[in-house]
């Protein structure tokens, strides 16, 4: 057991990084609290023995040592409270700060080992646990060394009255500890199937518009249904075993109080303790009672917080797909994009074979293709989220990973189907990437948006609600293009933009990208065909291959995937594809 809690401090203090002498305030100011708070039952007894004695001055001399002590310890309370509130805020900061870092840098099989919901948990929860555990670990010490001061003080006025004291805090230990290692096991089993009922609610939140337009929320419902089954059953056998240790040990206080009360009547009969002894001997007892619940009730949070402090370390400790990032700082990029020989491998799958293309700048390609096809994985490696396994993909001759983050990702920038919008004015979410006003004025006019931005209310300062759904899916998609179009970037990314789009903001979208060309290097992925249509350059993919390119009229004449694909006036399948 000590192994165990020395093992769950030290992680603790491992990711917690607090420093020593905050610890150390910490740990003193209990243990003075508390000492204080052994005195002071022992100076009341003093107190009643020589009011006993008719010694008006020891009284009035142990009244004031008694208000002495009592001041002493709200003095070491307070300390310790405050150092707790500053060392929680200092974990709280120090984590969340950790987290977002690590956010940042993760790569795309993060959120399939750790789900949105237990991140969304660790942060909102565990987190804040985390940081009530140095208070608890103080606890933890000083109830110790509490249990220890009230025994050894009971010793040197009855052996007898001590042995009982000892045996039952046996007793009480014991039967608590157990109870609570039962419930602490069924707890971590109520987080498990809290997280996936947030991930699955989070889920259904996103793709609102889809579920019901396909119906899916019946089968979604007994889904969310049956995680909520597993969910209460766990829950009520964890409150079964609080039931059990709550009144377990009560019957162990009420058994062990009817033996000391017996034995303190039978000692006062005999003449062998005072009134003053009988009540210090009481008091105490209560006392232990509460030392003992607070010590277990400190190790039982430990044990919890573990779990918390295993989660958010399984968060930190995640390893990312290792890619190394150049230190070419140029920014004289002019914009031309060339896969040479390039496959890639996954888990021994071949997603993309032996790919060679060639973009120009001011050039708009389109690459298509049934789901699977290895369209969006072209993407993913102009964004350097993945490596190719074999050849090289340049920009203006340079392999794209011997660019420095900062450079790259400046120049490189994608518009995606659904487009994240802060809940912030539509100014400050185009602050994030320019904040100057007539550069934002004359992106959002190139993109298509400006002349409404101007009718409503407030202009550019209309506050956009959380994912921006006080406007349309396509306003959002044009604020998203402004601010694309902000970032100066060279080569534009398009991932089926059209999906959210109205019919009508749909046909301004061939237009834009027509002005969008004359300064930048434009690569879509569409699944329209009057997009495919006003591409330049159209490239066929199919099962990882590029097996045709060229402009509409010449695949529409030579290519059958192509000829399907212009057929359809919809995709014939939805949904998310990794390998898409």
């Amino acid at each position: 057991m000590i192994k165990e809690y020395y093992n769950f401090i030290k992680d603790y203090l491992q990711l917690a990084e607090l420093k020593m002498k905050y610890i150390v305030v910490n740990v003193v100011s209990a243990f003075f609290y508390k000492g204080f708070s052994i005195l002071l039952p022992l100076v009341a007894s003093l107190i009643i023995k020589y009011l006993t004695l008719n010694d008006a001055i020891m009284t009035y001399n142990c009244l004031g040592i008694f208000l002495i002590i009592y001041i002493l310890y709200i003095i070491a309370l307070y300390i310790n409270y405050r150092i707790y509130g500053f060392n929680v805020n200092f974990v709280y900061d120090k984590l969340t700060t950790k987290i977002l870092n690590k956010l940042i840098s993760v790569d795309n099989n993060f959120t399939r080992i750790i789900s949105k919901g237990r991140l969304m948990n660790s942060i909102n929860s565990d987190i804040i646990d985390i940081g009530d555990m140095n208070d608890r670990i103080s606890e933890l010490l000083t109830g110790l060394v509490q249990i220890i001061a009230v025994l050894v003080i009971v010793s040197t006025y009855n052996i007898y009255l001590c042995l009982i004291l000892i045996v039952f805090a046996f007793l009480y230990i014991i039967v608590r500890n157990n109870s609570d290692r039962k419930i602490n096991f069924y707890h971590n089993k109520v987080v498990v199937q809290d997280d996936k009922y947030s991930t699955l609610l989070t889920q259904i939140v996103s793709g609102l518009q889809e579920i019901k337009t396909f119906n899916m929320l019946p089968k979604l419902t007994n889904k969310l249904n049956f995680i909520q089954s597993r969910f209460t059953k766990c829950y009520k056998i964890k409150r079964h075993y609080y039931t059990i240790r709550d009144n377990d040990v009560k019957f162990i206080t009420y058994i062990f109080r009817f033996l000391l009360y017996t034995l303190l009547i039978l000692l006062m009969a005999k003449g062998k303790i005072e009134v003053s002894i009988l009540v210090l001997i009481v008091s105490y007892h209560e006392y232990l009672v509460t030392y003992i619940n607070d010590f277990i009730d400190s190790s039982s949070t430990i044990r919890e917080v573990n779990t918390a402090v295993n989660r958010v370390n399984d968060i930190l400790s995640y390893n990312s797909q290792s890619i190394n990032f150049g230190n070419i700082n140029t920014n004289d990029i002019y914009g031309i994009i060339e896969f040479k020989n390039v496959t890639l491998n996954i888990k021994n799958n071949i997603i993309l074979n032996n790919i060679n293309l060639k973009i120009d700048h001011n050039e708009v390609v389109a690459i298509v293709g049934e789901a699977g096809s290895g369209k969006t994985m072209m993407f993913n490696l102009l964004l350097r989220l993945f490596e190719p396994t074999k050849g090289k993909i340049t920009l203006d001759n340079i392999n794209i990973f011997d660019f420095s983050k900062e450079i790259y990702s400046s120049n490189v920038s994608i518009v995606n189907q659904k487009p994240f919008i802060f809940n912030m004015s539509i100014r400050k979410n185009l602050d994030f990437v320019d904040d100057n006003i007539e550069h934002q004025i004359e992106a959002c006019k190139k993109a298509g948006i400006h002349n409404f931005i101007e009718t409503l209310p407030n202009g550019y300062n209309t506050i956009l609600r959380e994912n921006g759904s006080n406007i349309s899916g396509g306003q959002k998609q044009m604020i998203s293009i402004a601010r694309t179009i902000l970032s100066d970037a060279e080569v534009i990314l398009l991932d089926d933009i059209t999906t959210s789009l109205d019919p009508d903001t749909a046909k301004l979208v061939p237009k834009l990208i027509d002005n969008l060309k004359k300064d930048h290097t434009i690569i879509m992925i569409t699944k329209k065909p009057d997009l495919m249509r006003s591409a330049d350059r159209i490239v066929v993919l199919d099962k990882g291959k590029i097996v045709d390119v060229g402009t509409h009229k010449q695949l529409i004449e030579r290519n059958e995937i192509y000829q399907m694909l212009q057929s359809r006036k919809s995709p014939s399948r939805i949904g998310v594809f990794n390998n898409d």
